[in-house]
């Protein structure tokens, strides 16, 4: 190819808007190409939705950064790049030195961020640790400069092999860096995969931009298609920018990709902060809060302050209180037992196969078959249970394990060490007279909340059975709660353990993979319940003892491609099993809607004859035994966090069967009927937009809905936070 004349050279700098346009659309789309082979779940959305507006999304956000990318070279150009061309014998690095010089600056706080965790910010890698970063920042962006300033050189000179072989380098460092990216364990520091993302973005648009290039100068006709295409990316941006119908339509058609984030939620979350960042930018509230402005600016929440029935203490009427007065009996202070299980699913706890002695001890209960946590994990569902309150910002007054200790009952913990780890730094009220920890992992190992692989089921009863040998059962109620977390590290634990159990119960796991995995950890848990209950019998204490069986949340098991907890609200994941055997009641099963925080006030009445019931927003449990079914004084609330921030609420329609959930990040609410066939396949939010706005009306007003930032984050509880110790950094 000869070398470029001044025509065509002007011509290539007349059409080089264009060309940086149409390359960052070009980048984009190959981001969703990529994207689609790190993503799960295909196979539970529509696929030809999701391309649409994925590639829509991109066409926008790709044309903005060829826009950015023209802006910046033009400026570099006119205070650099000229004069260094006019110049004889200018350096070929002092360009790329430029734009390397500037990365580096622009990562100095990523840099800083990087190494200020708790653990490496007491090595001496604190000190150098920034410098290298930025410092190799800045060198793979000067070589990437080199690269391209080469082939734009070797282009002019006709110099094809010099110019393809630039190109594909640039090509194959883009895709180096997806691959890292997507592949390499960097989950935990969001900005560096920004950076890579980034770095990515702009090579891959440098690799198209020089075909572009390539192909407009061989051909005219390309060069007009390539103004055309650029045109048409523009004003689509301009339709994003300014149309908030696009940008609902994109969140509503793209709301599948919070399960797995990948590059399109992450460009989603950027477009969000940006629109609420512009909009305001002196009074930017943070993203958090900026998604409740984006709820709003759709749909007429009115008054959101908390409404006034959620802070009236728990009064029945009077024939109902009565009635359960009647039930309940006089006798009061009986011993309590909660058989706590993390992580147990509704479904596999009623499969009498997995869990024989439970479907035992259900027959012998008052059996909640439709019982919900307050959340989809343990800081939300936990403190609701034992605080009665969906408030779990705070510990009331009147939680349960307060209301245990003015009744003086004796208060006594068994649990593993990895979950006493989490709950002793995020929920340290939750507090015994006495903790046994029972050792789950390695000695010498950090283990907190995930990793234990040692089983502690038979241990805990172990341990259980032996403060039940130490306590004076005449003299001194007892409150023993057996914190149960095998279930929770069904993954991790020891697979020689897991193929016993399985192989005891009839379990196949090579035939049932991972859910037969999880089966198999139950029916081990199961093993344990029973040897309690046969404890409880032999030491006489089946009259005077209440034992309480219940979940925190369950685990979604390979729904939507999602195998964990938290982030949703499926059943799956908040349908827990509640199971109350109190002497002298008869069994019953009860179908109607109950929820987590009822267990507290249901407790409290039998510990003491007349208990403060203030601050408690469930409802006693027996209630549901006596009479006609009655309505629930105040809706069933559910919420579910993502890295232990609130994304969703949700809420169930005390007056029908309707479920409504609110994603956060999609601002768009999800409405449910759990009578249909359909049941949570179907969002029906859209067929019955006057339920929908009604529920959305009751749910802004609940105590889950966030009125500030810091409602978005439990990990401390506003009594911590007010500790006058600095918190420690993530």
């Amino acid at each position: 190819m000869p070398s470029l004349s001044k025509r065509d050279d002007a011509s290539l700098a007349l059409s080089a808007p264009a060309i940086l346009i149409c390359a960052g659309a070009l980048s984009g789309w190959t981001l969703v190409l990529a994207d689609s082979l790190a993503r799960t779940g295909f196979a539970y959305f529509s696929i030809a939705r999701h391309f649409a507006a994925a590639f829509a999304l991109y066409s926008a956000v790709g044309a903005l950064l060829g826009v950015l990318a023209w802006a910046l070279t033009s400026i570099e150009w006119r205070l650099l790049g000229r004069a260094l061309d006019a110049r004889e014998g200018s350096p070929r690095w002092a360009r790329p030195l430029a734009y390397g010089a500037l990365a580096a600056l622009s990562s100095a706080s990523t840099a800083r961020w990087v190494f200020r965790g708790a653990r490496i910010a007491k090595s001496s890698a604190a000190s150098w640790g920034p410098f290298v970063f930025a410092f190799a920042v800045g060198g793979a962006t000067a070589v990437g400069v080199s690269l391209v300033l080469e082939a734009k050189r070797a282009l002019a000179r006709g110099e094809l092999r010099r110019f393809w072989s630039s190109l594909l380098a640039l090509a194959g460092a883009a895709l180096a860096l997806i691959y890292v990216d997507l592949c390499c364990y960097v989950a935990l520091y969001a900005r560096i995969h920004t950076i890579l993302e980034l770095g990515a973005a702009l090579t891959l648009g440098a690799a198209f931009a020089l075909a572009l290039a390539l192909t407009n100068l061989r051909s005219r006709g390309a060069a007009r298609g390539t103004r055309m295409v650029a045109s048409v990316l523009a004003a689509w941006l301009v339709a994003g920018l300014c149309s908030q119908r696009v940008r609902a339509w994109l969140d509503g058609a793209l709301t599948p990709v919070w399960l797995d984030e990948v590059y399109i939620g992450r460009v989603l979350r950027r477009v969000q902060i940006a629109e609420a960042f512009f909009k305001d930018p002196w009074h930017w509230p943070g993203l958090a809060m900026s998604r409740i402005d984006r709820v709003r600016d759709r749909y007429p929440l009115g008054d959101s302050t908390l409404a006034a029935e959620w802070q009236t203490p728990l009064q029945e009427p009077a024939g109902l209180t009565r009635e359960i007065a009647t039930l309940r009996g006089e006798r009061r202070g009986y011993s309590v037992i909660v058989f706590y299980v993390d992580t147990l699913r509704n479904d596999v706890a009623r499969d009498a196969h997995t869990m024989p002695n439970l479907a035992q001890f259900a027959r012998e209960s008052l059996d909640f078959t439709s019982a919900y946590a307050a959340g989809s994990d343990t800081l939300r569902s936990l403190p609701a249970l034992t605080g009665g309150n969906y408030d779990v910002s705070n510990t009331p007054p009147n939680d349960l394990l307060r209301v245990a200790a003015r009744a003086r009952y004796k208060r006594e913990l068994v649990i593993p060490d990895s979950a006493h780890g989490f709950l002793d730094k995020l929920r340290p009220d939750f507090r015994f007279d006495h903790t046994t920890r029972i050792l789950d992992h390695q000695p010498g190992l950090e283990v907190w909340g995930y990793g234990a692989d040692q089983t502690t089921a038979k241990r805990i009863v172990d341990a259980g059975a032996q403060f039940l040998n130490g306590v004076r059962h005449d003299t001194q109620p007892f409150f023993l709660w057996l914190f149960n977390f095998d279930q929770h590290n069904w993954r991790e634990l020891d697979r020689a353990y897991v193929a016993r159990t399985a192989a005891a119960h009839g379990i196949d796991l090579n035939a049932g993979g991972l859910t037969a995995h999880y089966r198999a950890v139950a029916a081990g848990i199961d093993d344990a319940f029973g040897r309690m209950l046969h404890e409880i019998d032999a030491r006489g204490l089946r009259d005077s003892t209440i034992v309480l069986f219940v979940s925190d949340h369950g685990e979604s098991l390979g729904r939507n491609g999602f195998w964990m907890h938290s982030v949703f609200l499926w059943d799956e994941l908040v349908r827990v099993p509640l199971m109350l055997r109190v002497p002298g009641m008869p069994a019953a099963h009860i179908a109607s809607r109950v929820s987590l925080v009822d267990v507290a006030p249901t407790l409290a009445r039998y510990m003491q004859a007349e208990p403060d019931l203030s601050g408690y927003q469930g409802e006693d449990l027996l209630g549901n035994l006596v009479g006609e079914p009655h309505r629930r004084r105040l809706p069933i609330l559910l919420t579910a966090s993502s890295k232990d921030l609130l994304v969703r609420v949700g809420l169930i329609d005390p007056d029908g069967d309707f479920k409504l959930v609110l994603p956060f990040e999609a601002a768009l609410p999800e409405l449910f009927d759990l009578s249909s066939a359909h049941g949570e396949l179907m969002n029906t939010a859209d067929d019955h937009p006057q339920k929908t706005l009604e529920l959305l009306h009751q749910l802004a007003r609940s105590p889950v809905f966030p009125r500030a930032a810091d409602d978005f984050d439990v990990r401390e509880t506003k009594q911590q936070k007010a500790q006058p110790h600095p918190r420690e950094p993530d």
